[in-house]
């Protein structure tokens, strides 16, 4: 079983995992993914979320090794799954993405096919229009115009390049959850989200069709300030029942 940090060799370096121990007889790991230019700790509030899923699952938790680039990011997150199941055969695995990160686990999940559920936080479903929107118009344009755009900011440096949009375009989100069914995801979003509006939410809902369940929070912001240890209660709960339930 997972209990301690770890750290193997990724797709573009090295990648070192957090791990929170499970408290449950549960052979069942999650795995989480950051958002764009996010970390593993998300402010501190990705901890408390963890430390509260592993009443029923050991939790993984890790850096993607500074590429923006989603299919990079997907490289990354396969080998994490990868690692962990090598780590801990046989286990039931989750995955939970946290905006970008959620965006790289709905491409993981319907190219791996064999996890046990998807959990998608502040997920966008269209990624082009997520980052036009909180762009200005002027930087949007230069991106996609084949500029690089550099970053200098409390989150701190970042290099933009265009193919960070361009890559975007080989992925339909909604067709790769249709194509990951019968997966059961969970779906949390923010009324007031101001980054990833709320429809994209209830678009990602609306794609899985029956085997979602989709809660959205009145009135809270993309980083689930005022929610987060009620979502990670809520998430928490739903693994505890795929896990009761088996199959279902």
């Amino acid at each position: 079983m997972l209990k301690d940090t770890f750290t193997f060799q990724g797709p573009l370096g090295e990648i070192e995992c957090v791990v929170e121990p499970n408290r449950s007889e549960n052979n069942a790991v999650l795995v989480m993914a950051h958002g764009f230019r996010g970390s593993r700790d998300s402010g501190g509030r990705a901890a408390g979320v963890a430390q509260q899923a592993a009443a029923h699952a050991a939790v993984v938790r890790f850096n993607f090794t500074g590429t923006q680039i989603i299919s990079r990011q997907v490289e990354e997150l396969r080998a994490v799954l990868a690692e962990v199941r090598r780590r801990q055969p046989g286990c039931r695995l989750f995955l939970l993405g946290r905006s970008l990160g959620g965006a790289a686990s709905i491409i993981t999940a319907a190219q791996d096919g064999a996890l046990a559920g998807l959990i998608l936080w502040a997920t966008p479903n269209n990624l082009r229009f997520t980052f036009r929107y909180v762009m200005t118009e002027d930087e949007y344009r230069r991106l996609d115009s084949g500029e690089t755009l550099h970053f200098n900011d409390e989150r701190g440096e970042c290099d933009l390049t265009p193919d960070f949009l361009t890559d975007f375009d080989q992925y339909d989100l909604p067709a790769l959850l249709q194509k990951a069914q019968p997966l059961p995801v969970l779906v949390l979003h923010c009324s007031a989200d101001e980054v990833v509006l709320a429809e994209q939410g209830q678009r990602n809902a609306a794609a899985v069709g029956e085997a979602a369940e989709l809660h959205i929070f009145a009135g809270g912001d993309h980083s689930f300030t005022q929610y987060s240890e009620q979502a990670g209660a809520l998430l928490s709960d739903w693994l505890g029942k795929r896990l009761k339930c088996g199959a279902c």
